[in-house]
């Protein structure tokens, strides 16, 4: 029975070639979808999963207590991490761990002559106890004594085999870091690219706190984050009242605009509020839309095959009607069209699979991630793959066999074989719904480019056009340096000016501090800024604009301070000249106001404007900000690096273009911009391979209507606007559907942005014009065929 069924099935799939190809090509690209869909959810919910004890790891992180613009920030006072231990000796564990970024790093090679340097990115500072909370096994060196000591680091298998050669020789090898030379005294494993811990060298947290002044409550570094392990039965809620009992006791005292709190480890790589050191998140929003898109994907596929097949009911109602004549029941001719679409399914499924491996390596681009093909031939993969194949077999399939074995022989042999009007209005309401999910994705991606776009032209209070940054050492030897290069910068010919700073303007790096004056007090508290120290340069080459007052005097040190308008309006003064001559205290030095610049983005405009604070502190800069001219960039570029060779001959040169790197803060909006694109293409391929098997159907049911139509003398527009009427309508109910649907979810999107754009009218009235268009020229070809046909073909009786 079973290979009659067979037979069966691939005689009628070789017959019909075209009906055959349609259906097995959306299939194959509806399950595409939905598998790299699940492969790409499926790695993001993996990141640090493999931590033994992440159901019990928390971050510390701080809140602003501003209602109204909350802030939520990661890093936390340096004293926080020690006080918490002695405060709190319940605590199973605490670490502390800060990250960095672009740091030089120096090796001599092995024959002692030649020096390696390279510029590190995946830098931090971890005390012994973040090796005990977290799994990264270590392959050299002990656990719990190789950062006990200042100067000593860490090193991955792969960074110490770049510095090395060999990852085996690294131990007790010593590099250049932060102007110190420090000694390896372990080699960790490769750190997995599944974690928001992305490690490459380690220093001993003991090197940061004998640094600086790391005894500061005031002082804050978003970078600084610190990790609480509970025990398993503890309650979150009681250590949420020991902290705030904390947080009353060090930081109202000192800063009584924030809180500490509590984030789970396992919410860190969702929650975009917050951030991490990897600079990646996946919000659980997103999670949830990939999900429901790929259920769609799927679920529209399958909406098409029975469309399609439906469509070919009457073609094969005499065989159906033969085969009742002859002895079948009903219940075999139902399990011979599911193995048909069982067979169809499984070569789309073959198909799809082929699919997702060549689309991988450009998914893995996209997103920067990394799928590995090995996944799909996991047991859990494979188990997920077989109940896809039979979900979609039975609901692609028993439909039109319910159909098409219902047929009665006695009408079908006698040509009087009607499809009934329920079933003409369900498939006519599948379409609607492959259309709602279509037109919702068109309007969503016309939403995340518009947007996209605003981030791109926005005006960010500066001018970031045409300018270089270019870091450089820190050490206090770079310091008696600065002028010097400062003035070599500026004779470079195409350099228009320099300045030097700690940051650029606006980027991810921030000093959080606190601003106190005289009149704080309980009622009227300090608040926390952004510290932005620069030299007097940096306003004219930013073009910042002062509102009141001047700009400092040059200094060395802080002595003066030129606050921007957000910080007077939290100052509690409604003009920006009653600030000047106001005397504040900023990170330890007191000092007069002298100006205040208009606002301007100090981070991405997801966030509102942060107060800013700046002043004059030499030992601070790192950052040489350069305009130039572009048409002699590669000229100026080329003297640059010479300079910095001259300077600082250990140091890396390397330079970004400000206006690149804002443009790739908004990388993950890009990425779903793009995916947007991607599926609103994929649901109007498909939905269109529905409309063309509603409109086949909807031809096949009515051809001796049109030619009836056609011998009383109707003309062929007539019959073209008479089928095109049909599939209009069913687009424009659709439109009606998924417009306040999408005006819902992307409304609900862009409220995450303080900086938005208003979606108006043009977003709806594209989608519908796009969509009218793509389906006129979806089904014009068979609404033609249909209006020309011969009627005398149509109305012989066989």
């Amino acid at each position: 029975m079973f290979k009659t069924y067979l037979k069966t099935a691939l005689r009628n799939l070789k017959k019909h070639k075209g009906n055959s190809f349609v259906n097995i090509a959306g299939l194959i690209v509806g399950l595409a979808a939905f598998l790299l869909i699940f492969l790409v959810v499926q790695y993001q919910q993996s990141f640090d999963d493999f931590h033994q004890n992440k159901d019990q790891v928390y971050r510390v992180v701080r809140i602003g207590r501003n209602a109204e613009n909350r802030e939520y920030r990661t890093g936390v006072p340096f004293p926080v991490t020690q006080a918490l231990r002695i405060d709190l000796p319940q605590l199973k564990n605490v670490a502390a761990i800060f990250g960095d970024g672009n740091v030089q790093v120096s090796a001599t090679s092995e024959d002692g002559t030649a020096i390696k340097k390279f510029k590190e990115k995946n830098i931090c500072a971890a005390d012994p106890h973040f090796f005990e909370m977290f799994n990264f096994p270590m392959v050299s060196g002990n656990k719990q004594t190789a950062l006990h000591d200042v100067n000593t680091v860490l090193l991955t298998k792969d960074v110490a085999a770049k510095y090395f050669g060999d990852w085996h020789n690294a131990m007790d090898k010593t590099l250049k870091l932060y102007g110190e030379v420090m000694k390896v005294t372990g080699v960790l494993e490769n750190i997995p690219d599944n974690t928001d811990f992305p490690l490459g060298i380690v220093v001993s947290y003991a090197t940061l706190m004998n640094a600086g002044n790391t005894a500061d409550w005031s002082g804050i570094s978003d970078d600084n984050y610190c990790f609480i392990q509970l025990d398993k039965n503890a309650s979150v809620d009681h250590f949420n009242k020991l902290l705030d009992e904390f947080t009353d006791k060090h930081i109202k005292p000192v800063n009584p605009g924030y809180f500490l709190s509590l984030q789970p480890l396992k919410e860190i790589h969702y929650d975009k509020r917050y951030g991490n050191f990897s600079g990646r998140t996946f919000g659980r929003d997103l999670v949830l839309a990939l999900n429901i898109i790929g259920a769609f994907l799927l679920i529209i596929a399958c909406i098409n095959f029975i469309n399609i097949t439906t469509a070919r009911a009457v073609n094969r109602a005499r065989e159906v009607g033969v085969r009742k004549v002859l002895g079948s029941s009903r219940k075999q001719l139902i399990l011979q069209f599911l193995g048909e679409t069982g067979i169809t399914t499984l070569v789309a499924l073959m198909g799809s699979l082929l699919v997702v491996l060549v689309c991988i390596p450009f998914v893995n681009e996209l997103l920067d991630i990394h799928l590995n093909i090995a996944f799909l031939f996991t047991p859990g993969f494979m188990l997920y793959v077989f109940a896809v194949f039979f979900a979609v077999a039975f609901l692609s399939g028993i439909y039109p066999a319910l159909i098409l074995s219902g047929f009665k022989s006695v009408n079908v042999l006698k040509s009087s074989i009607n499809i009934n009007t329920r079933g003409i209005s369900l498939r006519r309401a599948l379409v609607v719904f492959q259309f709602v999910i279509a037109q919702a994705l068109i309007i969503g991606t016309l939403v995340v480019a518009s947007q996209m776009d605003y981030f791109r032209n926005a005006d960010m209070g500066f001018n970031k056009q045409a300018v270089i940054n270019a870091s450089f050492p820190g050490d206090s030897l770079s310091v008696t340096k600065m002028d010097a290069l400062k003035t070599e910068i500026e004779k470079i010919n195409g350099v228009k000016q320099a300045s030097l700073s700690i940051f650029a303007p606006a980027g991810s790096g921030g000093w959080a501090t606190n601003l106190n004056t005289s009149e704080n007090n309980k009622s009227n508290p300090g608040m926390v800024v952004q510290m932005k120290p620069a030299d007097t340069s940096f306003f004219g080459l930013y073009e910042l604009k002062l509102v009141a007052g001047r700009i400092y005097f040059p200094s060395d040190t802080m002595r003066e301070f030129v606050v921007n308008e957000t910080t007077v309006r939290n100052m509690g003064l409604t003009n920006p000249d009653k600030a000047i001559g106001k005397m504040i205290k900023v990170a330890g030095r007191s000092g007069p106001i002298v100006g205040v610049v208009e606002d301007y983005h100090t981070f991405s405009l997801r966030e509102a404007i942060s107060p800013t604070v700046m002043s004059t502190i030499k030992d601070a800069y790192q950052v040489a900000n350069i305009k130039i001219d572009m048409q002699k960039s590669r000229q100026v570029i080329a003297a640059l690096q010479k300079l910095w060779n001259s300077f600082y001959p250990d140091y890396v040169f390397e330079y970004d273009f400000l206006d690149q790197t804002l443009a790739a803060y908004y990388k993950q909006e890009n990425e779903m911009a793009t995916l947007y694109k991607i599926f609103s293409g994929i649901a109007i391929f498909i939905s269109c391979l529905g409309l063309y098997g509603l409109i086949a159907f909807i031809a096949a049911q009515r051809r001796k209507e049109i030619g009836i139509r056609k011998v009383l003398g109707a003309p062929v527009y007539n019959i073209i606007l008479m089928l095109s009427k049909e599939f209009t309508m069913l687009i424009i109910i659709a439109f009606l559907i998924a417009t306040p649907l999408a005006w819902y979810f992307m409304q609900g999107w862009l409220q995450q942005y303080t900086y938005r754009i208003s979606m108006d009218a043009g977003f709806f009235v594209v989608t519908i014009i796009c969509s009218l268009i793509i389906a006129w020229i979806t089904v014009g070809y068979t609404t033609v065929k249909a209006a020309i046909a011969n009627p005398v073909k149509s109305l012989r009786t066989e």
